[in-house]
């Protein structure tokens, strides 16, 4: 009888704790519950942050309580490694980012993983508003291209190399951007690349990009520009200051259009 009754106390007991947490999980948000599901193992967060965030997109940026901040708060606290970031949902088509502080139980390797994946994000935002760059150069054709030619137009950049293979795959796409903005004069194309006049030429000879292509610029893209991530792209506002800093071609997309539509 003592042995039922133990029985029956280890049912009850183990039912009230089911219970509990089945109510617990319900008082939870959905985006608690993702946090604590992803925070404990970096293959996951990794999986739900690069098919949820994209931090050079145009996004509200919510703190730790839900608050509103600027981005370059929202940033440095990314930096710290203390947080992650989780995707919220949206009514006004913008996407709102919040970050959700990394518990003592959560992965090592997700505070080191999103320091160094946020880190060239934040170095391309704070050049956003920055004045581009003096130029004067001359592509593969003999064509001039200045700050001054670009002066109230909108400048498109791409910084490559020939044996970045990302680099070569978007051409295709990059190929569509020239010829839907053909008729659009006041949007100039421009490709700074690192290699040698002879090789691109060879190069060009067997596969198609409508952007002009200026050779030998390994000192203004890395020493001036700052940059060593393949490819890049800017785009640059008809007042000579930079809108965006990208490193693919769709987020370079999405940022020339917004500036049609704004």
């Amino acid at each position: 009888m003592r042995y039922f009754t133990t029985l029956l106390q280890v049912f009850f007991f183990g039912s009230f704790l089911f219970l509990t947490s089945c109510e617990e999980n319900e008082k939870m948000t959905e985006s608690e519950l993702i946090f604590s599901s992803i925070q404990t193992d970096q293959a996951k967060w990794w999986r739900y942050h690069k098919t949820n965030i994209d931090l050079a997109s145009d996004f509200i940026p919510l703190g730790e309580e839900g608050d509103t901040i600027s981005e370059k708060a929202f940033f440095e606290e990314i930096l710290t490694g203390d947080f992650i970031t989780l995707k919220l949902k949206s009514n006004t088509g913008t996407d709102r980012y919040q970050l959700f502080r990394l518990g003592e139980d959560a992965d090592d390797d997700i505070s080191y993983t999103i320091m160094a994946d946020t880190y060239p994000e934040y170095r391309h935002f704070m050049m956003e508003g920055q004045e581009f760059p003096d130029f004067e150069l001359t592509d593969l054709e003999g064509r001039k291209f200045s700050k001054d030619l670009a002066e109230g137009k909108t400048l498109v950049v791409k910084t490559w190399f020939l044996r970045c293979k990302p680099c070569i795959e978007e051409m295709p796409q990059l190929n569509e951007l020239v010829e839907e903005y053909k008729n659009r004069e006041d949007v100039i194309f421009m490709s700074l690349s690192l290699d040698p006049e002879e090789e691109l030429k060879d190069f060009l000879t067997t596969r198609e990009f409508n952007y002009p292509v200026i050779a030998n610029q390994k000192a203004f893209i890395e020493d001036t520009l700052g940059f060593s991530i393949y490819p890049t792209h800017i785009v640059v506002e008809p007042s000579g200051k930079i809108k965006k800093v990208v490193n693919t071609a769709p987020e370079m997309i999405a940022a020339l259009k917004s500036m049609d539509k704004g």
